[in-house]
């Protein structure tokens, strides 16, 4: 069998979860391609593939003059938001050869490169859509929180919502949730649509466990501090929850502040420090490509703080667990189904700045006190991956659809 997948990006949290289920895939011995819209020439590595359709003329105008069918779709609508997305592309991948030849079309992460009305009906062949997100099953959002942050977009939310659940239902297609909360949001939106379970496939050979007194003297961070560490691509992505961090830990004691050191990865852009990190020593590395360094970073927290505040799976998360650091983090996406509170981590409310602080100051006196630390967290996590196979439950979906 010969599976196409199709994203827009193979970087980000989407594109890393794609590069490795494709990279399984190939392990296997499945015929397996990626088409992607954006990719450097370094990342095009066995059966990837960037589109070489062009964008027409008369698109590129329309578009400049802001007369184009997106444009005037949001006209005059401002707002706070990650992200605000199109179901329509001027790609007719469709037409793409390697579109005609698979057996299987595998969607991912897919705003602006397909279009989605036009697409769903041309193809008549076996299609599954992984939920990276929430914007398959929502409008132009993205996540639920930026649709009740912008009511005003109201009428072009509901508008690309109805134009994807009709290509949706008329389509056949059924769905992946890599999560028990996502897998629970798509029955919400689009009941009636077969949508399967699946987790996204973990690296576990190249995040791997480094002794904390070896990782901390190689970053040169002292030891006898209470290491938290928290990151993202983006540290301001309000969704990402750094500002709740900071809050939290904002509203410690001046001695619980000084025994605390955080350790941070992501792009930052703001050069103006606020009132909250003036009194916390921060260590920021930029956002992390070389598995090794991140593996010696992960290694020295003492937690790994995910205080997003909705995700629908986590990968960072289980990056963290697998160099051997547990998790204090929010209770959503996936970081329901594979923290163990008490063993591999612990959970708070998303968005409860006191069940946090509360959380970190308990971290501070287990530190100080040399209390029992959760090492079992690493091989927790495998048994629960090892139950929950990706790789086969992707190879037994694509044999069930195709026969």
């Amino acid at each position: 069998m010969r599976i196409l997948h199709i994203t827009a990006y193979i970087t980000g949290g989407a594109g890393i979860a794609v590069m490795r289920l494709h990279q399984a895939l190939l392990e296997q011995g499945i015929e397996s391609e990626v088409l992607c819209m954006h990719a450097l020439n370094e990342n095009l590595l066995t059966g990837v593939y960037k589109t070489d359709q062009k964008r027409p003329f008369t698109n590129r105008v329309t578009r400049k003059l802001g007369i184009d069918k997106n444009t005037r779709i949001t006209e005059g609508q401002t707002g706070k938001y990650e992200i605000f997305s199109f179901p329509f592309s001027h790609y007719r991948l469709e037409q793409d050869d390697r579109v005609k030849r698979a057996d299987l079309i595998h969607l991912h992460w897919i705003s602006d490169f397909v279009d989605v009305p036009t697409f769903f009906k041309a193809i008549k062949k076996p299609m599954v859509w992984t939920a990276h997100d929430l914007n398959p099953i929502l409008g132009g959002f993205h996540y639920e929180q930026d649709v009740l942050r912008n009511p005003n977009f109201k009428n072009a939310e509901d508008l690309l919502q109805r134009t994807k659940h009709e290509s949706i239902r008329s389509s056949g297609i059924r769905f992946i949730a890599s999560s028990t909360l996502t897998l629970q949001k798509i029955k919400q939106y689009l009941p009636g649509v077969k949508c399967d379970q699946i987790p996204c496939v973990l690296d576990i050979a190249g995040f791997r466990r480094i002794d904390k007194t070896i990782s901390r003297e190689a970053l040169n961070i002292p030891a006898d501090s209470l290491i938290l560490g928290t990151g993202a691509d983006d540290l301001e992505n309000y969704r990402k929850g750094y500002w709740l961090l900071l809050e939290a830990i904002g509203g410690l004691e001046a001695d619980e502040k000084k025994f605390i050191t955080i350790l941070t990865f992501g792009a930052i852009r703001a050069k103006v420090t606020t009132n909250n990190e003036r009194a916390i020593n921060i260590i920021r590395f930029e956002p992390v490509h070389d598995k090794r360094f991140h593996s010696l970073i992960y290694s020295a927290m003492d937690f790994f703080i995910n205080p997003s505040l909705e995700e629908t799976f986590g990968l960072t998360g289980t990056e963290a667990i697998l160099c051997g650091t547990p998790l204090i983090a929010s209770a959503t996406g996936g970081m329901i189904d594979y923290i163990e509170p008490g063993v591999s981590g612990y959970l708070f409310d998303p968005g409860d700045v006191a069940e946090l602080r509360k959380l970190i100051r308990q971290a501070i006196i287990s530190k100080k006190e040399k209390a029992a630390t959760l090492n079992s967290c690493r091989a927790r996590l495998l048994e629960w991956y090892k139950r929950n196979d990706p790789i086969s439950k992707h190879i037994n979906l694509y044999k069930e659809m195709l026969s």
